[in-house]
């Protein structure tokens, strides 16, 4: 059988990998509240799931209600990528900006409708932020913005003027704003959420920030409640399992492990930033936990001699070759990783 050739990091299978660094999860692993709760859910296994997550949507709701949150806003899926599919497929834009690297199932859901696309690109002189430039793409002959923030694979989060005034002028020019914060768990922002208007949504995974990578589950708030109800019906009937929503709904009382979670992201990556700075290893800002890094040589592929795994960034648009992505984990493989570099940079 001819081997496959992932797009995504997390492909540990096939390999010989002793540690992960291309998959952007909590290094924490899943929360023992979380395990609990699918354990104890297996009893209505044998049940089909609640196609429409109530108890989970009314929990992100109440989660949410500072913010004007209600379950009728709110849709589960599959994960984040399911979502931006059905997302895509119930409001049918018909051109759209993405703002590019970014991750590339945008693109995909965008031209699984025959959208056409406009690239915004984010410049390696910059750093790879956003800035105001993107604003001039908003026009009232787009349908649709895409951006992530925090954006993969470069980590940055969007500033938070900036980002107001995407808002704004999606609402004034009547487009969708799509925005993609399924790493912000990772910091201490609010995003969108207090930015929100008819065409913004924001779109949350607990895969990232809880570790639950092969349970699947993410969430799209929208303020607009008939857009909202578009999207739900969209997809499969039963697109979240009872383990996962069960986990969802678990996930909801983790406050400390997030609390714990981010001081230990903020405290390594800072580590990690020091020691690749040290090796001569170029590394971008980033608040989210993982980092955007380049270096002439072929990293992924030295590093695979020592069962390393990190992400090859050389398929996102706006980058190419010598751009890897590496996660940041516990402080212990923090150092296997950067005892590892050293080897194979001095080898």
């Amino acid at each position: 059988m001819k081997k496959l050739i992932p797009e995504h990091g997390g492909n540990i299978y096939g390999e010989d990998i002793e540690l992960d660094f291309s998959a952007n999860l909590s290094p924490l692993g899943m929360p023992e509240g979380i395990k609990k709760a699918v354990a104890n859910s297996s009893d209505g296994w044998e049940k089909y799931p609640d196609p429409f997550c109530t108890q989970l949507r009314e929990g992100i709701a109440a989660r949410l209600g500072v913010y004007g949150a209600s379950a009728e806003n709110i849709i589960c899926g599959n994960g984040a990528a399911d979502l931006i599919y059905r997302i895509v497929y119930a409001l049918r834009p018909r051109k759209a900006v993405i703002a590019v690297p970014c991750f590339c199932e945008y693109e995909k859901a965008l031209k699984e409708v025959g959208c056409t696309i406009e690239y915004y690109y984010l410049r390696d002189t910059h750093a790879f932020a956003l800035d105001e430039g993107i604003l001039e793409k908003i026009t009232p002959d787009i349908d649709m913005l895409l951006l992530a923030s925090p954006n993969n694979p470069t980590g940055q989060l969007t500033d938070p003027i900036l980002l107001e005034n995407i808002c704004k002028k999606c609402f004034d020019n009547k487009l969708y704003f799509l925005c993609d914060e399924c790493f912000i768990g990772f910091t201490d922002s609010v995003g969108v959420l207090n930015m929100m208007n008819k065409y913004v949504i924001s779109l949350r995974a607990f895969t990232k920030i809880f570790s639950m990578a092969g349970l699947r589950l993410g969430y799209a708030l929208f303020g607009d409640k008939t857009a909202a109800q578009a999207v739900l019906r969209t997809g499969q009937f039963w697109s979240v399992s009872a383990p996962a929503q069960a986990a969802g709904a678990a996930a909801l009382d983790q406050d400390e492990y997030l609390k714990i979670t981010r001081e230990l992201i903020n405290t390594e990556r800072e580590y990690l930033e020091a020691q690749l700075g040290l090796m001569g290893i170029k590394c971008y800002p980033s608040q989210a936990n993982f980092l955007l890094i380049k270096c002439a040589l072929p990293l992924d592929k030295l590093l695979l001699k020592e069962k390393i795994l990190i992400r090859n960034c050389s398929n996102f648009a706006g980058l190419g070759a010598g751009y890897f992505r590496v996660a940041v984990r516990t402080h212990e493989e923090n150092k296997r990783l950067t005892e590892a570099l050293r080897r194979v940079l001095n080898g």
